[in-house]
């Protein structure tokens, strides 16, 4: 039976966006707060969060390469939630760090094998998750034809999976490891497993929509892309703007916890409840809303202004970040991550997917995603590490919304003048026929 005014093939779509976000809600903003758990300073875990997206610089574009070249995304595609699904399960496998290590160096820790089985974790997940988000974004694209706007509608259903499951986890966590200082992640786990299996089978009904057009000159083609200043521009955007997304996701549950350990030790019991809360508003109150809306936002206003938008938020966020010292009030402050994230990162996925050649779709998009996870949240990650053992945590978001502002102003200015030239060229050209 078909329901008036639903698009019935993308059913499966938004099911696999919501059962693949809640299936990496449970584990995946809580890693470094495991990390830290497990006896390593900032300054690791900033370096050890740096390489995880640099994997994902090889593993993108080789990956939509092979897609595209042997018209195999689908199969790859499921195979990739099989593989994210195993290791998931495996962490229960990884050893903890012996206790002293929290009192001892870098170094030490640095020559102990539950570092490298740990690291090994992250680097297997990490991979595995990355090639899933490039190849689903990208049957998404391809299954919305002509109408790439509508992107957002599509990916608001795996913030709202990863909004429903972090409500019940944060408290799950917290309940679960009552009565102790060490957070046990086992139901996290748990949750993780089902929600993916669900997942495989929901991901079996999504329509490959790949095109039968496979690039004969692939580097050739690529490079006319590349030798675009705007696009050169719109790369450079995005990888500053993968900076800042990595501070947040990465860091922003580290910071609370610093919170709670200089102001407030006595929510230290409750702290994962408050976590969990924070991310399901930031999913429901902030990013649901302007995923549904983007599409209309980036038609009246444009792909890089989405991202001016997105860039001016931030600045605003980072400095909120910095005033408050109770990590209750960070709650709501996530409501700007629909300005923030959702608006400028469906402004980012649709402009790439404009400008990549048929037969390339997969490459392209994986190469823009390089740039934003790869380049931008590795950067991320290694400059909040330093920054938060140096400055701490409040002074860190200072910096950041400092640099926020500036790269904003920078971008706005750079659209004028593009804009200025890209006018003078029709002038031009007009001129030139008559």
């Amino acid at each position: 039976m078909r329901l008036p005014g639903v698009n019935v093939k993308l059913l499966p779509i938004k099911a696999h966006f919501f059962l693949m976000n809640g299936g990496t809600t449970p584990l995946t903003p809580y890693l470094t707060t495991i990390a830290k758990q497990r006896g390593y300073s900032a300054r690791l875990v900033g370096a050890v969060f740096s390489v995880l997206p640099l994997t994902a610089v090889l593993a993108r574009p080789i990956f939509g390469a092979v897609a595209d070249h042997y018209r195999c995304q689908r199969t790859m595609f499921l195979s990739f939630i099989v593989v994210i699904t195993l290791i998931t399960a495996s962490y229960k496998f990884v050893p903890d760090q012996p206790v002293n290590v929290n009192n001892e160096r870098d170094e030490t820790a640095l020559s102990t094998h539950q570092f490298w089985l740990f690291c090994a974790f992250l680097v297997a997940r990490y991979v595995s998750n990355s090639i899933i988000s490039t190849l689903s974004e990208t049957m998404c694209l391809q299954n919305l034809g002509k109408d790439t706007h509508k992107f957002g509608q599509q990916r608001l259903w795996g913030c709202i999976g990863w909004g429903s499951v972090s409500m019940m986890m944060g408290w799950l966590i917290d309940w679960y490891s009552s009565g102790s200082m060490v957070k046990d992640y086992t139901p996290g786990i748990i949750v993780s497993v089902v929600f993916l299996l669900t997942d495989l089978l929901v991901a079996f009904k999504i329509e490959d929509c790949q095109s039968d057009v496979v690039s004969k000159h692939i580097f050739k083609d690529l490079k006319k892309v590349f030798n675009d200043i705007k696009v050169v521009c719109f790369l450079v955007w995005v990888v500053f703007f993968g900076i800042f997304y990595g501070s947040i996701s990465l860091y922003l549950l580290w910071h609370m916890e610093e919170l709670v350990t200089k102001y407030h030790p006595e929510k230290y019991s409750s702290i994962k409840t408050i976590q969990g809360t924070l991310i399901a508003v930031k999913c429901f109150g902030g990013e649901a809303p302007f995923f549904f809306l983007s599409g209309k936002i980036i038609k009246k206003v444009g792909h890089l202004n989405s991202i001016v938008i997105g860039l001016a938020a931030l600045s605003l966020r980072f400095f909120l970040y910095f005033i408050i010292k109770d990590p209750v009030w960070v709650v709501p402050v996530e409501i700007l991550s629909g300005l923030g994230f959702a608006l400028p990162y469906t402004a980012m996925t649709a402009y790439g997917s404009m400008l990549a050649p048929e037969g390339l779709k997969s490459t392209v998009q994986g190469l823009f995603s390089t740039f934003f996870q790869g380049v931008g949240v590795s950067l991320g990650s290694l400059i909040t590490g330093y920054l938060f053992n140096e400055l701490g945590s409040s002074y860190t978001y200072l910096v950041l919304s400092i640099l926020a502002l500036f790269v904003c102003c920078i971008q706005t200015f750079t659209i004028r003048i593009m804009a200025k030239t890209s006018k003078l060229q029709d002038n031009s050209n007009v001129n030139t026929e008559g």
